[in-house]
């Protein structure tokens, strides 16, 4: 297989929209918020989880310089359309 066979749009936006996901999952269990959820303390988790999203599309534009450094620009357009969703929810949980 070449690079090219990786070089694909929706393998990128996938990845994109995976590894915010199992980010905010990692440090929602490391800091504790499932049991705060069970309890239906969401207005009180909004802004936390509007930030944890945001720390989530970090772990994007992260992966996205290393993508574009190895030349692979479909993989890396696809990470960086996954980021909009992300932002999205970001800014109707803080706003």
């Amino acid at each position: 297989m070449t690079r090219g066979d990786f070089d694909k749009l929706w393998l990128g936006l996938l990845i994109g929209l995976l590894l915010p996901a199992l980010f905010c999952l990692a440090y929602a269990h490391t800091i504790g918020l499932h049991h705060m959820w069970q309890e239906g303390m969401y207005n009180t988790l909004k802004p936390v989880v509007g930030r944890m999203m945001l720390l989530g599309t970090f772990a994007n534009m992260g992966i996205m310089f290393v993508l574009y450094e190895l030349n692979v620009w479909r993989l890396a357009k696809g990470v960086m359309l996954a980021i909009i969703p992300y932002m999205a929810v970001a800014i109707i949980l803080l706003g």
